[in-house]
């Protein structure tokens, strides 16, 4: 029996690109592999954008958006087609040969675009096996399984959380042809007489390092590439005993931490770089720093086998701040880490209690001072647009930030089955209809301290003051200056702006329109090269209450 696992395309206003390496795939390829299957992986989102038309329930945002826009604090610039286009999918299925094709979908928000791909194979060859997986399965396995065709569904079964064991288990009860039952495997759905049935989730895998290392050579990973080298994810530990209320995390690996030992960890690191010349490294786990001893120990290990700041290392997922110490950012340092990114959700104390990060803010300016002190840049979350948040916490935390020596992430609050803020979201009647609109993208969630313009210029906000921080950072600014001393006539006719290209002024002319008129523009060029500002879409209420509370706050960089 032969098995194809697949990424698939999907259509959205970006891609983060280095975030698209499909290890869960590799994973269970390589658990498959020593189940005696033959397996391929098939990553449709390798390849070229295509610009597509904005889908018609996201037409709302196309004034959100300006295409043309050629600011350089500009958000996005068109809507694509990320990967293989629908006709090259379709080939590569049929030219596979699989008897059984693994779908992953693991964002809500592109449930539609893995639920396409079922349609194709099954139209196809309505006799070939379709299996679905991933985040968004696990949360709302119902929702795959559904089908507007109910005498030939698109997907057959469901696999929810970890798929290494399930997955063949599931391939042999097929392959016996009724001799053994699924009903028996929890984690499972499927259909009887028609009728969905959804077997329970209620085991974890507890020795992670039973588990064969990430099939990596089923996939190109010419294609997976932070800074022109190439990068893979690493996985160390798996669940989160946190559960905060807008994470699924637990939903899918579990409320229970679980590790791999530090020698196997050690050991995949060092085939990767042996056999595929990898030295970044993505550390991808629920909650990398939970055990601080135990993060202590594999950093330590890491520096042993490989050297100072010989790997290059990284944690995008992010780190609870409040499992940081000053020896633990330095053992991250020393083993390659660069940057931190650090999960600070709002600096509201009752929204951190409600969402249930209950950490204070003195830990968090500690472990930035000491961020600093060991020479780490540090990125810090901040979640816009949460149920229960107020216009005046959000600025208010944008502000903070800005005062401190960190780039800002801003994150914008999209809605996951079966959290706690999902169902309240669900209760208060705020949800969109369609799961495309629960991208943050699509600022899907508005109530009544908010709405989606107020967001949109919040997050346009975060831009501007990140631009401002690099230009501090390479030194075109001073920094510590405020709103009122940054748009000073002296400030303006400074040594650091005479040190900008003529070409590139226009970011100056776009930030005195920004703060006389309280509005953001946009930067547009005609055929000839001429230059012409437009209005943009904006919220006056975070507008004059950031300038308000901004006016006299300092600036501070980015960098250390």
């Amino acid at each position: 029996m032969k098995v194809l696992l697949i990424q698939p395309p999907i259509q959205d206003f970006y891609q983060t690109s280095i975030r698209t390496q499909p290890i869960g795939l590799a994973y269970l390829a390589a658990s498959l592999k020593s189940h005696g299957y033959e397996v391929e992986i098939l990553d449709c989102q390798i390849g070229n954008k295509k610009p597509i038309p904005i889908p018609s329930e996201l037409s709302y945002l196309r004034g959100f958006y300006p295409f043309d826009d050629r600011s350089p604090f500009k958000l996005y610039t068109g809507y694509y087609h990320f990967g293989m286009g629908w006709r090259e999918v379709e080939e590569k299925i049929k030219n596979s040969k699989a008897d059984v094709f693994g779908i992953s979908s693991s964002f809500t928000p592109y449930h539609g675009e893995a639920l396409e791909m079922a349609r194709i194979i099954k139209e196809w060859d309505p006799k070939k096996i379709v299996v679905m997986g991933g985040a968004h399965v696990s949360c709302d396995p119902v929702s795959a399984l559904q089908s507007p065709v109910q005498q030939n569904p698109h997907v057959d079964y469901v696999v929810m959380g970890e798929g290494e064991i399930r997955f063949p288990s599931l391939l042999e009860r097929i392959e016996r042809k009724g001799k053994g039952s699924i009903k028996d495997i929890d984690g499972i759905g499927y259909r009887e007489n028609g009728e969905i049935k959804i077997n329970p989730l209620q085991t974890y895998i507890r020795n992670l390092d039973s588990l064969p290392f990430p099939a990596r050579e089923l996939l190109d990973l010419e294609r997976y590439r932070i800074k022109k080298k190439r990068s893979t994810m690493i996985i160390t530990s798996r669940g989160c005993p946190h559960r905060c209320a807008y994470c699924s995390a637990h939903l899918v690996m579990g409320s229970s931490f679980r590790t791999r030992s530090p020698d196997a960890i050690i050991k995949e690191m060092a085939e990767c770089r042996r056999r595929y010349g990898i030295e970044d490294f993505d550390i991808e786990d629920d909650n990398f720093t939970f055990d601080r001893e135990r993060a202590k120990k594999l950093m330590s290990h890491v520096i042993e086998n490989f050297g100072e700041e010989k790997l290059n290392l990284s944690a995008m997922n992010g780190v609870s701040f409040a499992s940081l110490d000053e020896e633990l950012l330095k053992l991250m340092k020393r083993s390659g880490f660069k940057t931190i990114n650090l999960s600070l959700v709002s600096i509201n104390p009752f929204t951190k209690e409600k969402m249930g990060r209950p950490e204070g803010m003195t830990g968090f300016d500690k472990i930035l001072k000491w961020a600093e002190r060991v020479g780490l840049h540090v990125i810090a979350y901040a979640i816009l647009g949460m149920p229960g948040q107020t216009v005046g916490e959000m600025v208010n935390t944008l502000i903070y930030l800005m005062g401190k020596r960190v780039l800002i992430g801003p994150s914008v609050y999209y809605p996951t089955p079966g959290t706690l803020l999902f169902e309240r979201c669900k209760k208060e009647g705020i949800l969109p209809s369609l799961f495309s609109q629960w991208r943050s993208s699509a600022f899907p969630v508005e109530t009544k301290e908010f709405n989606r313009l107020d967001l949109l210029t919040l997050f346009r906000l975060a831009r501007l003051i990140n631009f401002i921080k690099g230009k501090m950072d390479r030194n075109e600014l001073e920094e510590g200056l405020s709103w009122r001393e940054l748009f000073s006539p002296c400030t303006m006719r400074s040594a650091a702006f005479n040190k900008v290209e003529e070409g590139a002024m226009t970011w100056i002319d776009l930030i005195l329109l920004l703060v006389e008129e309280r509005s953001f523009f946009s930067l547009k060029k005609d055929s000839h090269g001429k230059t012409s500002f437009s209005k943009i879409e904006g919220s006056k209420k975070v507008m004059d209450y950031f300038f308000e509370k901004a006016r006299n706050k300092p600036i501070l960089k980015a960098v250390p």
